[in-house]
């Protein structure tokens, strides 16, 4: 091969190993940024989940709760009207 030519085709082989190992350096920093933001969007995530979740169980408990008393209630106007049935059916 020619001298000069040889001597280009090393030159540019270098200069294109050097833009590669530039071109690496970036891809590193954007893998790490993307890295980070995504670590801090599970964590972000992570805590509005469980926020939603103490939310739910609270309102189910609330929810439990009110049944509960709504269920009592129904029940003692149920005894209330079986007496209501023996003593008019005594009464007959």
């Amino acid at each position: 091969m020619d001298p000069e030519i040889a001597a280009a085709f090393a030159d540019t082989r270098r200069h294109f190993d050097v833009v590669g190992e530039q071109m690496r350096g970036d891809v590193r920093l954007l893998a790490e940024a993307f890295s980070t933001r995504i670590d801090r969007l599970e964590d972000n995530l992570r805590e509005e989940l469980l926020r939603s979740q103490r939310e739910l169980s609270a309102m189910i408990t609330f929810s439990y709760a009110e049944l509960q008393r709504r269920l009592e209630g129904l029940e003692q106007h149920h005894g209330e009207l079986e007496a209501r049935v023996r003593r008019l059916e005594a009464t007959r």
